[in-house]
């Protein structure tokens, strides 16, 4: 869970466990998410890495297929291979030294990894809260569950006896 408050799970009853298992799984479902997102732009940027890797003085005037979307592709020639123009967010572009942007790309990845981690110690957590209320939640109903089959045959003795 990510709030810090630590609380008896025993003190809760099985409604409240149940709100406290759907909350924590809604929370996991939402750091998977942002979790799966941060792979995504960690390969974008490996790719953007590999690219730039491309952009050497013998490519120079070679044929190349400008991407217009993910589906077309524009043909060309590579006529520049100091520079290129970086997307720094929000479609504010760059113009940057080749070395410059694989600097700028290896210090992003390294941050996007970092956020990764991070959020993959909170699913890790958020699991373990999800076990430990599964756990409790699952002994209250069976508790329960005997004070009852308690209590029925409780009443068929009553009704034996008065027989």
């Amino acid at each position: 869970m990510t709030n810090k408050s630590s609380f008896d799970l025993n003190n809760l009853n099985p409604l409240q466990l149940n709100s406290l298992k759907e909350q924590i799984s809604s929370e996991y479902q939402k750091y998977r998410q942002s979790y799966t997102q941060l792979l995504e732009i960690k390969s974008l940027y490996s790719n953007t890495l590999f690219s730039l890797e491309s952009l050497q003085p013998e490519n120079l005037n070679q044929p190349i297929l400008a991407p217009l979307t993910e589906s077309l592709y524009l043909p060309g020639k590579l006529t520049n291979v100091k520079s290129v123009l970086t997307d720094i967010g929000t479609n504010f572009f760059v113009e940057r030294g080749v070395k410059d942007a694989q600097e700028y790309f290896k210090r992003q990845t390294k941050i996007v990894e970092e956020k990764a981690q991070e959020v993959l110690k909170t699913m890790k957590q958020n699991e373990e809260s999800l076990k430990a209320v599964n756990t409790v939640l699952e002994r209250k109903v069976y508790q329960q569950q005997q004070k009852f089959v308690g209590q029925q045959q409780q009443q068929q003795q009553k009704k034996v006896l008065k027989k």
